[in-house]
């Protein structure tokens, strides 16, 4: 075989052993999938091939949540927002993107007088008489109300 055909054969061992080492390495992402929007902010993520999981609110990944698959599960609890995520193995992944939909939803309990907000987003309660806000109802939390009328609940930004 002559040197021009050795080199040829060599190049192309080397091409197919990088391509079989990214393809073997590189982080592969699952779920959530690109541009995706959840209705809740409890994510399971799915990947290959990772040992730390990243996320932020910013694509250039500058103060990120960063998960540690060594010591804890694959999953996060984020606020309604969108969010950028890669994982990070022997290599890095590319970057995904998710949304965590804000929820606005207001639950009245006759028999006690209260209202609870059961939505993600902290509310800003009014009564409907075009009042100002009678309070910042926080997410979970049951408020008592003294007097009947039309309440409403609003996301407070």
């Amino acid at each position: 075989m002559n040197k021009t055909k050795t080199i040829i054969v060599v190049q192309l061992i080397f091409i197919i052993g990088v391509v079989a080492f990214i393809y073997g390495f590189a982080p592969r992402l699952y779920y959530p999938t690109g541009n995706i929007v959840l209705e809740d902010g409890n994510v399971d993520f799915s990947f290959k091939n990772a040992q730390i999981i990243l996320i932020d609110d910013n694509q250039k990944f500058v103060s990120p949540l960063e998960i540690n698959l060594e010591n804890s599960g694959a999953n996060a609890t984020l606020e309604p927002g969108t969010y950028y995520w890669k994982a990070v193995g022997i290599l890095e992944s590319s970057v995904k993107e998710l949304t965590v939909e804000s929820r606005v939803g207001l639950e009245i309990n006759q028999e006690k007088l209260t209202l609870r907000n059961i939505g993600n987003v902290p509310l800003n309660l009014t009564l409907e008489n075009g009042s100002e806000g009678i309070v910042i109802l926080d997410v979970g939390v049951e408020y008592l109300i003294n007097k009947s009328g039309d309440y409403r609940g609003e996301q407070y930004e």
